[in-house]
């Protein structure tokens, strides 16, 4: 099996839609996984569960001393990969990024089936847009493509001294095209 057909396995997408309403430009990115993807994440994490509860149950009232440590040591990576297993899969069945771009903001929230918090930035204060450079990362960038992972931001931008970024999922095509959106916003405050 070819690299390319190993990528084109794990990858998942995202879906961009654009609206134009009274208040601004409405960007929805939508987490774009397959069927099959969803599934194995879904019995991953349900094998996951199971493995965790066993040796919890199983291995705490035989082990003594530095056992114990080991056990609970192991128990907190596997608590870390429980979490964010969950929370990707969660994030693929309900999660939305909505981006609004208004005459002097750019309104950014993750939305979690509704539940989420908007956060605004003043396009005037905006620095250094782009799409995320993965290119010196190839590591960073094959596993924040996966579609076990929630990451994968492809645009980012420097607010205050912070950098900012989202766009989980989208490949560099869709990343420009709402950059370019972004900057003509962007060019109309200044």
């Amino acid at each position: 099996m070819s690299v390319k057909n190993v990528e084109r396995m794990i990858n998942s997408g995202a879906k961009v839609t654009l609206e134009e309403t009274e208040e601004g430009t409405v960007i929805s990115i939508l987490p774009e996984t397959k069927s099959w993807q969803t599934f194995a994440l879904g019995k991953w994490l349900v094998v996951w569960l199971f493995c965790g509860a066993f040796v919890m149950l199983g291995g705490y009232k035989e082990l003594q001393g530095d056992g114990r440590v080991f056990l609970l040591v192991f128990l907190a990576f596997w608590a870390y990969f429980l979490f964010y297993a969950t929370r990707s899969l969660v994030w693929n069945n309900v999660g939305t990024e909505f981006i609004r771009l208004t005459a002097d903001s750019l309104d950014y929230k993750r939305s979690w089936n509704d539940y989420g918090k908007v956060r605004s930035f003043d396009l005037a204060t905006i620095k250094n847009l782009g799409v995320v450079n993965y290119d010196d990362k190839p590591f960073a960038k094959t596993y924040n493509a996966a579609f076990w992972t929630m990451g994968g931001e492809m645009i980012g931008f420097e607010y205050i001294g912070r950098k900012i970024a989202f766009g989980f999922k989208l490949n560099e095509k869709q990343a420009k095209d709402i950059i370019k959106r972004i900057e003509k916003a962007m060019r109309a405050v200044k």
